[in-house]
């Protein structure tokens, strides 16, 4: 089996990249091959313009969208971005890897979706959406960690729901658009605030969290 890990995070030193780095020894210690998408160590552009294809159609009118769909049908999309396709069409299991900012994962990754699961190669044209997406049959997961405590995360907390609600529209609007069968997230809360013993054990939770679904 194929994993692509996309991992959003600045320090390479924070828990964060160090859950990256379990998933992708775990992973390979069971046999399967893995691929780390290292976005802030990569510099991947988080904004898509008109650099993403290496020429245009012919229309009067620029829209992003469709030269999407028209770099899709003509190869003409920039070497970066073929990159990552290439990547994710291969892998079985997609993991995004990052911490909560503002209830939703950070830009940079947001723009490897807005990038990468471009109109034409993700969905739209001969790629319907859910069962019928292009991914089908395929898995995909979130490894998300916070800096609230897990209490936060209830109806009664301070959050007012929990994380799986808040997360809701990349499970349903991104992955699941696209095919993906989704499992349930792996959480890590309030990693700057509890002891290295505590975040020890998260690593092996972890370990059997990707065991018990990939074994």
């Amino acid at each position: 089996m194929k994993v692509l890990i996309v991992h959003a995070h600045e320090n390479p030193d924070s828990f964060c990249s160090a859950l990256a780095n379990r998933a992708k020894a775990t992973f390979e210690d069971l046999g399967h091959t893995v691929k780390l998408s290292d976005l802030y160590l990569n510099k991947f552009n988080p904004v898509g313009g008109k650099h993403d294809f290496k020429k245009l159609s012919n229309g009067n009118y620029y829209k992003y969208a469709s030269e999407q769909m028209n770099a899709h049908e003509h190869n003409a999309f920039a070497p970066e971005l073929k990159t990552e396709m290439k990547m994710l069409v291969e892998a079985d299991v997609l993991i995004f890897n990052f911490p909560l900012w503002w209830f939703d994962m950070p830009a940079i990754l947001k723009g490897w979706v807005d990038r990468v699961l471009a109109y034409g190669f993700a969905y739209g044209g001969n790629y319907g959406f859910f069962d019928k997406g292009r991914f089908k049959g395929k898995h995909a997961f979130l490894c998300v960690t916070t800096g609230s405590p897990a209490e936060f995360y209830t109806p009664a907390g301070a959050h007012g729901r929990t994380l799986t609600d808040i997360l809701q529209n990349i499970h349903q609007g991104i992955l699941g658009l696209v095919g993906y069968t989704v499992l349930p997230n792996f959480e890590a809360y309030g990693v700057s605030r509890i002891s290295d013993e505590e975040r020890a054990q998260l690593l092996v939770d972890y370990e059997a969290y990707i065991k018990k679904h990939f074994a």
